[in-house]
Order: C-alpha cells, then structure tokens, then sequence
C-alpha cells in the first residue's frame, strides 16, 4: 500500500422512489466523515442530467486512510442504516494522479 495521497470516485444511482432516504443517509455520511483522520476531501455531487445519481469525490492521505474509513463507525452506521437496498447501481474507482 502507498502511502501517497488516494482519491476515490463513488459513482451511486438510486432506486426510483428512493432518492430522498438515500440522498440524506448520504449526506450524514459525509458530515461524519469530514473529521475522520487522513480525509483530506470527502464531497458529494449530485447529477444535473439524472437526479438518482450522486457522486463522491474523496481523497485521502493515503490508502491506508481510505481504507480504515471503510471500516470505521461512519461507513458501518451507514450500513447498517438498511440503506444499501436503495442503491440500483454503485461503482467505485481508486485513483492516483498521473500528471498535473
């Protein structure tokens, strides 16, 4: 694992119907995770063309970080929450910067 700065993109489209249960599990997650240790950005865009979909953008000090907020009580709340049945699809991508 590097230790590098990670930045993640989570790709999330909710069910129909399922907007608003979802849009503010979503939104409480982010508030929690904004003071985790090691997140340097953690933002939730939402889509002009599709409503149902929203978009994090994370990064974090390093892989290490990211990965012990998959595993922290913000990600397990969420979780736990019931909220996973909401989603119609999810995509995630771990990146790292090449240029610029």
């Amino acid at each position: 694992m590097s230790n590098s700065p990670l930045t993640v993109i989570a790709i999330t489209t909710a069910k129909l119907g399922k907007e608003a249960a979802l849009g503010a599990a979503q939104e409480k997650l982010v508030a929690e995770t904004l003071v985790e240790d090691g997140c340097l950005r953690y933002e939730l865009h939402q889509s002009l063309d599709d409503g149902r979909v929203r978009i994090f953008v994370e990064t974090w000090a390093s892989e290490a970080h990211w990965r012990a907020h998959m595993q922290g009580p913000a990600m397990q709340r969420f979780q736990a929450s019931g909220v996973g049945d909401d989603f119609a699809d999810f995509s995630l991508h771990r990146l790292i910067k090449v240029a610029g």
